[in-house]
């Protein structure tokens, strides 16, 4: 059970709470971990001047992911990862698919980090995992406060 994990991190306090619970987890049954880290884009202006533009910049992309691989590693857990590119209201969709591609058997995400009237505006992408994922969806809370 849980052999393949796909672990979903963003940097932030949340995204570590999920690298250590998905480190516990693979300890205990033996499996592996595929962080994936989304750089995520926005669509800015509209009609003829729209234009997709990055939110991070490659390199600080890049550090995401080598943070929680580093993260994994240290827990004593085989893991490797990627950093995906994809607009940020198809994050979630960007993660269900990547499960399945790589055989996932569990999707470890972070709770929404907005509230209030930040949360309208933002999709929420573990509610968006756990709505369309084919495989087990682990929601891991942390400490850490909601914007």
């Amino acid at each position: 059970m849980y052999k393949k994990i796909l672990a979903a991190v963003d940097g932030s306090d949340h995204g570590d709470a999920v690298l250590d619970a998905v480190s516990s987890l693979a300890k205990l049954t033996g499996g592996t971990v595929h962080v994936v880290h989304i750089r995520p884009s926005q669509v800015l202006g509209a009609g003829l001047t729209t234009a997709v533009t990055p939110v991070e910049d490659a390199e600080e992309s890049r550090k995401v992911l080598d943070d929680a691989l580093a993260r994994v590693r240290g827990a004593g857990v085989t893991a490797d990862g990627e950093v995906d590119e994809g607009l940020s209201q198809d994050l979630a969709a960007i993660l269900v698919e990547r499960a399945e591609q790589l055989g996932s058997d569990l999707i470890a995400v972070g709770p929404g980090h907005y509230s209030g009237i930040s949360a309208l505006l933002h999709p929420s992408v573990s509610r968006g995992v756990a709505k369309t994922a084919h495989v087990s969806v682990l929601l891991v809370h942390s400490q850490a406060e909601e914007v």
